[in-house]
């Protein structure tokens, strides 16, 4: 089996699992509901909002520490964004341990 091959089992492999499956779901779950996707499109952007000031070596005002908050608790009482949260981070970690496999692998050849 060529090194192609094997990746396009990988890639079959991934999308057949659990990980996958459940990100899937949950990502179709919020899509199909206008006010979860909403909110976490608000989500994110506080997030992208907050890397920013982190870049730039600055911290969140009361306010908008305020506003994280009531965020962070809207998402906590939304079981679909919620859900995809979790499945994401769950998904993202497996990419990550793979990713990682591959690049131990090939790094041992370079010391």
């Amino acid at each position: 089996m060529g090194v192609y091959d094997t990746a396009t089992k990988l890639a079959s492999e991934i999308k057949g699992s659990k990980e996958y499956k459940s990100f899937r779901k949950n990502m179709k779950d919020v899509k199909n509901d206008k006010k979860s996707e909403e909110l976490l499109k608000e989500y994110r952007d506080m997030q992208i909002y907050i890397q920013g000031l982190a870049i730039k070596g600055k911290e969140l005002d009361k306010k908008m520490v305020r506003k994280l908050e009531t965020i962070q608790k809207k998402v906590a009482n939304n079981i679909k964004v919620s859900n995809y949260l979790d499945s994401e981070e769950k998904f993202a970690q497996m990419m990550n341990n793979i990713n990682k496999i591959i690049a131990d692998a090939v790094e041992k050849d370079y010391r």
